[in-house]
């Protein structure tokens, strides 16, 4: 091969999909355009709902998906978690009802009505122990149904939840404290991408070490 011709030797492509938050969506493609580029691999996100992008990536119709909670390989056996972090995230319930306390966590929802995004792992596995769960497609609809009443609680990531709540003008939804539980996030490879799993991590540990982790995160948190 020419030297002209390795030049222009196509770069192999990742794509993978989310249902991530706004916030979580930025973190995801920054963090990864970066920590793909540093082992020679183009990164590329697409969109789906939630439950559909994990079987999507499970099924390798997808290189991938994230970002997620960890242990999901228990379920999803063809996706190999990346061993490190990505970000952490608050995952916690707003309600209209400031009085109402969840001290002990998901124990708490247990008097109480809630709604929280088809998919989420965290919330399924931890808050069907709910009075009343309703499932739904868009964190727009929940918050409207809690703003209305049919909801007591929305469960949500507390900073795209503060967001959306600002940007819905819903100024009398606020977060519940404590936390339901603070989380480390992960991306998942399909396993036929399982070489990279390693190089990936290793990539990301070295941005960490560098600053452009943090880097990328404050610029984020900026926008």
């Amino acid at each position: 091969m020419s030297w002209g011709a390795a030049a222009f030797a196509e770069v192999p492509v990742i794509t993978v999909s989310t249902n991530n938050t706004p916030l979580g969506r930025k973190v995801l493609q920054q963090l990864s355009q970066e920590a793909f580029r540093r082992i020679g691999v183009e990164f590329k996100m697409v969109s789906l709902p939630s439950e559909r992008s994990l079987k999507a990536a499970d099924a390798g119709e997808v290189d991938g998906e994230g970002l997620r909670v960890a242990g999901l390989t228990a379920q999803y056996s063809n996706l190999l978690q990346v061993p490190e972090r990505y970000e952490r995230t608050s995952f916690v319930a707003f309600a209209k009802d400031a009085t109402i306390s969840l001290d002990n966590g998901w124990d708490s929802l247990k008097p109480y009505s809630v709604a929280f995004i088809t998919g989420w792992k965290m919330f399924e596995a931890n808050a069907t122990g709910a009075r009343a769960v309703t499932k739904v497609d868009k964190p727009e609809q929940m918050f409207h149904m809690l703003d209305s009443g049919r909801v007591d609680l929305a469960l949500y990531t507390r900073t795209d939840g503060v967001a959306l709540v600002r940007g819905l003008g819903l100024s009398s939804i606020v977060p519940v404290s404590p936390a339901l539980k603070d989380v480390d996030m992960y991306l998942y490879l399909h396993k036929k991408h399982q070489a990279l799993v390693p190089r990936l991590a290793r990539a990301l540990k070295d941005m960490k070490a560098d600053g452009t982790y943090n880097h990328i995160l404050v610029g984020i948190a900026a926008e």
